[in-house]
């Protein structure tokens, strides 16, 4: 275990697991390192720390443009399921994950990249929570800053079990099948992977300890704040199947948050300062990522190659489904042209591609967008599909009431019940969520496959387009470098 010195790049706590980083964060005297008394001397200097890990989020990894932290990840798990249609094959970058190839290659970039990601920032939230106690400051500092790091351990390890284990069943108790390795503090031994049900019992724990911590405001969205832990409640909640809390959790997150008007809709997914996003990226044009940012990738009027080449569209199937009075029927262009679509110069313009993330001007003028995290329509959709699961027809009614009459004027309250009810919601949820990172978490969660005929998926692109619920394919190999160092470590199915 480090005790007397923790490594600090730009800011970043960075002891950690030899499971969980690569050889290159093993230096032990780099020029820029301090000693954890200084880190965590007062409130301010760990504030830096906490600091660290929310850029962690967003830096690469493995040395993959297309693999540029949290917002690179939301990209991937959406590319992974049926929603998201890559509409050519000029430009390949994500086809792998698409194609179900890059999460089973264990010498690949796509499984050492979540642990690199996730277990980096475990490490660096254990590094606060088991330093900041002795800080000098307020004590609402101290709790502000462990509250934090609670809540961004909890996020971490909730990403990784639904990655490298299999779904909670909450018809099966306890969930005996492997999880990940449980690391919770600072240490250079490997650890055998911890059940899906140990992982989750301390998801929930940090969890609760972090909204009892978190109370003071914080100075910026791109920080925890007890809202949006109470989010993480909710989504934790519903992959868990607990539909009383998750309507809870997702009732009180979305307490004083306001839903955006049908102009800010349009306005490109791009500004923090839109008052529904919860929590997010705040990107700084002087840290861009460039070609590895969220928007190099998703976004229709980015000057990237992916940009031109191959612009992002939404399954026509789900598309056609959507009035002409819903706003989100304008965030996605079914027949594009250039006067009625945006794109960048020279780019292709393809049926149903995407307008819905937009960077300032034609072509863009900046290299980055901020990046939605979380947003109070999510919590709408969790409540009411909660509701609906657990058979509280009338209140789901009311909820999605709300969240679509917001989107389309002329929606009319459902009358729909059972299958019917959840059916709608989940619609709702795919095309509200679409590029935000969850709809292959969705299906995983529910047990359902993958279907992605009839909506415009090019063959040779997406390789197959049934996958069974169920399937070995449905979980993440370890990397090999775990299998190799971590001599604990157990392989999922190949």
């Amino acid at each position: 275990m480090i005790k007397n010195k923790i490594l600090i790049f730009t800011t970043i706590l960075l002891a950690c697991t030899i499971n969980a980083c690569n050889e290159d964060f093993l230096e032990t005297n780099p020029s820029n390192s301090v000693d954890a008394g200084s880190v965590f001397a007062t409130t301010k200097s760990a504030e830096a720390a906490v600091n660290g890990i929310y850029r962690a989020m967003t830096r690469r990894y493995q040395g993959s443009q297309g693999h540029s932290g949290y917002p690179a990840h939301m990209l991937i798990i959406d590319a992974m399921a049926e929603d998201m249609v890559f509409t050519t094959t000029s430009n390949n970058w994500h086809f792998g994950e698409q194609q179900w190839i890059a999460h089973r290659t264990e010498t690949g970039t796509m499984p050492a990249f979540g642990y690199d990601l996730f277990y980096r920032i475990i490490s660096n939230a254990n590094n606060v929570i088991g330093g900041i106690d002795a800080a000098a400051g307020t004590q609402d500092e101290r709790n502000r800053l462990k509250g934090e790091a609670l809540g961004l351990r909890a996020l971490a390890y909730f990403n990784l079990v639904q990655m490298y284990g299999k779904r909670y069943d909450a018809n099966t108790k306890p969930n005996s099948q492997l999880g990940v390795s449980l690391v919770l503090s600072p240490t250079f031994e490997g650890l055998a992977r911890a059940t899906v049900e140990e992982i989750y019992t301390q998801i929930n724990k940090d969890l609760t300890d972090a909204s009892a911590l978190i109370k003071a405001a914080r100075l910026n969205k791109s920080h925890l704040n007890l809202n949006v832990i109470k989010g993480f409640q909710a989504r934790v909640a519903l992959a868990q199947q607990n539909w009383a809390d998750a309507a809870k959790f997702a009732a009180e997150a979305k307490t004083g948050q306001t839903l955006m008007s049908n102009a800010q809709y349009q306005e490109g997914f791009a500004d923090i300062t839109n008052p529904e996003w919860m929590w997010g990226f705040d990107h700084l044009e002087d840290q861009s990522e460039f070609f590895g940012g969220y928007h190099s990738y998703i976004s229709c009027n980015y000057n990237s190659s992916v940009i031109r080449t191959v612009p992002r569209g939404i399954n026509s199937l789900l598309y056609d489904k959507l009035t002409a009075t819903d706003v989100r029927s304008k965030v996605w262009v079914k027949a594009p042209t250039a006067t009625n679509s945006i794109a960048p110069p020279g780019g292709v313009r393809r049926p149903y591609m995407g307008q819905k993330f937009r960077l300032p001007g034609v072509p863009s003028t900046s290299v980055m967008g901020d990046v939605p995290y979380m947003r109070a329509g999510e919590m709408f959709l969790i409540e009411a599909e909660a509701q609906a699961r657990a058979g509280n027809f009338t209140a789901a009614q009311d909820v999605l009431f709300t969240l679509i009459k917001n989107r389309d004027p002329e929606y009319k309250k459902s009358t729909n019940t059972s299958a019917a009810l959840i059916d709608e919601i989940m619609f709702h949820r795919r095309v509200e969520l679409w590029g935000e990172g969850h709809r292959w978490f969705d299906l995983k969660r529910l047990n359902l496959p993958v279907n992605r005929n009839g909506g415009g998926h090019i063959s040779a692109v997406v390789l197959f387009f049934d996958k069974p619920a169920g399937h070995v394919e449905w979980e993440f190999l370890l990397p090999r470098r775990e299998m190799e160092t971590n001599k604990l470590a157990v392989q999922n199915p190949l």
